[in-house]
């Protein structure tokens, strides 16, 4: 934390220092050229006017004329004015000026330096095209930068203060940041070491409750995970133990059997175990590949009437084989349907079966469209499903009866199945009561 504010105050002061100069530089250079300018016309227009004054008079007049238009300009000290005049001899032997600068000033090109008493700069140019040299002073030009460098100071120490207050604004943020990060890394740890009770409590203006919220949610829903795969990997464990030791139990009375007639049932009941154990691997592994796997589906639209009708077919021989005689009724208040004809066939016949198994003598199979969806309802006379049962049932390995015989009804996997299809075509799956009076059950995708 404190490393981190350190090297953002240091980032602040430099990126303040950086800009200071830049614009420090760009003023000077626009000063300088601007006073550079200003003083070139000014001192033009000076000579110039030096010029008209002293041509009408002969050479000898012109100090007393040039001494009278100094005096006439008065003081020096406020503009640019008439200093003095001299030969380019004299100026020579006064050594403020080279060589070059002398040859410079000879060819009637104006040279500049700064006087003596570092309050401006001198100006040297002939006048007329003779050897006589009017010098100009030029004031204030030494006192400005002066005055810009007290302005540049007043700001750099501004810069300095303000970037001081962004320092400390963004170190109450960070460190309100580094104490949210603190919490998350705390419960983050705490999960891991598989506490899921823990509960990350932030205020919803934190800028990482986002983040916190999806944590919570992340880690309510590992917990729920754990919980059903556990309750899954005992159910399954319960389902594998019943058909092996009904096995083994059939396989000791094979041994005992005295007579080949009560060898030869016991080894009939044997293979019924085994289909039993065949079956339950087939269902299971049938719904891992369905839990694992996103599919692609396949919607069309289906003829409802004709794909109700293979349905009903299915069921009504599902309940011949039990030896009972039902009604499987279709009503199709719609033409066709939408969607995966192979897993909503699926689905629709893992109602079916488990509507004939319980059902006493009918069954209703009903598909509508109710709010822009389509909704299938299949209806039983059966016994009915009780409220608080109903939403565990589409867990998997779950059944009503406790005692979990083969013969109750399947694994419990099939309403499982049918969430699952409903999930993938974006729908939902619930049990309600029939009015037929038993349970009904409703895919709506």
């Amino acid at each position: 934390m404190g490393k981190l504010f350190l090297k953002l105050w240091l980032l602040l002061l430099l990126t303040s220092f950086t800009s200071f100069h830049i614009q420090r530089f760009v003023f000077d250079w626009s000063w300088n050229a601007a006073s550079v300018n200003n003083s070139n016309e000014r001192y033009r227009r000076t000579y110039v006017m030096i010029e008209e004054v002293l041509a009408p008079f002969p050479k000898s007049e012109w100090p007393a004329r040039f001494a009278h238009l100094k005096e006439r300009d008065g003081s020096p000290e406020t503009f640019l004015g008439p200093l003095r005049m001299l030969s380019l001899d004299e100026l020579a032997k006064e050594g403020g000026l080279t060589a070059e600068e002398i040859q410079k000033v000879r060819g009637q090109n104006p040279v500049s330096r700064d006087t003596d008493d570092g309050n401006g700069y001198e100006i040297f140019h002939t006048i007329l095209g003779t050897d006589t040299v009017a010098v100009l002073k030029a004031p204030f030009a030494k006192r400005q930068p002066m005055l810009i460098l007290g302005m540049f100071t007043s700001t750099q120490f501004t810069w300095l203060v303000e970037s001081s207050m962004y320092a400390l604004a963004i170190f109450l943020w960070l460190r309100l940041f580094r104490r949210d990060m603190l919490t998350l890394e705390k419960a983050a740890a705490r999960v891991g070491e598989g506490n899921f009770a823990v509960e990350i409590d932030m205020r919803k203006g934190a800028a990482l409750y986002p983040l916190a919220d999806s944590l919570n949610k992340m880690k309510n829903r590992i917990a729920a995970l754990l919980g059903s795969h556990k309750n899954l990997t005992n159910a399954i464990s319960h389902e594998f133990r019943t058909p092996i030791t009904r096995l083994r139990f059939r396989h000791e009375l094979a041994i005992e059997a005295k007579t080949m007639s009560e060898k030869d049932e016991q080894l009939r009941n044997m293979d019924t175990a085994i289909d039993q154990l065949d079956d339950l691997s087939t269902e299971l592994l049938e719904y891992a590949r369905l839990d694992r796997e996103t599919p692609v589906l396949d919607v069309a639209p289906i003829d409802a009437v004709t794909w109700l009708e293979g349905l009903a077919d299915e069921a009504r021989d599902v309940a011949s084989s039990e030896n009972r005689k039902i009604t499987v009724a279709i009503m199709a208040e719609i033409e066709n349907v939408d969607g995966d004809y192979r897993y909503l066939s699926r689905a629709v016949a893992n109602l079916l079966r488990n509507a004939v198994h319980y059902c006493k003598k009918r069954v209703e199979l009903r598909i509508e469209k109710v709010d822009g969806k389509f909704a299938l309802h299949v209806d039983d006379d059966g016994p009915g499903i009780p409220a608080t049962e109903r939403e565990h049932l589409f867990e998997p390995f779950t059944r009503l009866d406790k005692s979990r015989d083969r013969q109750s009804g399947g694994f419990g996997i099939g309403l499982a199945i049918v969430r699952q299809i409903a999930r993938w075509h974006g729908g939902t799956a619930t049990i309600s009561e029939s009015k037929l009076g038993g349970a009904r059950v409703t895919l709506i995708w």
